[in-house]
């Protein structure tokens, strides 16, 4: 599978609308209510505490199709760290390593990145995935640490 990573754009949000419409389980797990139309646009002010627009990243996963989303903060809560708002892949494509290889392709994109955070909800399959990834749970957090490259990047 070629699995591209990139910027959400305009364009794509009657795509992401419904990729959260097939994600309807985590939206009820993690908000308590399913997604609606204006899900796509609040996205571009919910920001963590600290943190600065410029941090914000969209990201849309594409392999013949959209296949995934990522809300993701980077340098928060501190340089070389990453916040996970959300990682999204439709239930239908759920187990099929799509997740893993957008793991791959975000570590590419950020490879300074040497510590991950994921807020916890009550997610059962996100939560087995965080778990799959190496995440140790802490709370009400998933936290990865990454070793830092060998290369220097």
């Amino acid at each position: 599978m070629r699995l591209t990573l990139r910027d959400f754009t305009p364009a794509d949000e009657p795509e992401v609308l419904a990729l959260f419409a097939e994600c309807d389980d985590w939206f009820q797990a993690a908000t308590g209510h399913p997604s609606g139309p204006g899900d796509v646009q609040s996205l571009f002010y919910s920001l963590p505490e600290g943190a600065a627009f410029e941090q914000k990243h969209l990201l849309v996963a594409r392999a013949q199709g959209m296949i995934g989303f990522v809300d993701l903060v980077v340098d928060h809560p501190a340089p070389g760290e990453v916040s996970v708002g959300f990682f999204l892949v439709p239930k239908d494509l759920r187990r099929w390593g799509i997740g893993t290889e957008m793991a791959k392709a975000l570590a590419g994109r950020f490879p300074g990145v040497t510590r991950v955070t994921v807020g916890l909800d009550d997610f059962k399959p996100g939560n087995e995935f965080l778990r799959s990834m190496g995440f140790v749970f802490d709370g009400q957090l998933a936290v990865l640490e990454l070793a830092p490259r060998s290369d220097g990047r």
